[in-house]
């Protein structure tokens, strides 16, 4: 497993739990930080499900 891919899976690890839990506390939240919860969230979903050949979609290395 690459280096960058390693540091991707241990991120995902760590953020995905913190992630939920701020949504579920959105309500608590700014709207600026609840709007930047939201890109993040729907960013994190791009990556997972998005179009694989779109450009949305990041490259997945070796």
């Amino acid at each position: 497993m690459s280096l960058n891919r390693s540091a991707e899976q241990t991120y995902r690890q760590w953020s995905t739990p913190i992630l939920l839990e701020l949504k579920e506390r959105e309500h608590q939240l700014t709207p600026s930080d609840r709007q930047a919860l939201e890109n993040v969230l729907q960013e994190r979903r791009l990556i997972n499900t998005g179009n694989p050949t779109g450009s949305d979609r990041r490259k997945a290395g070796p």
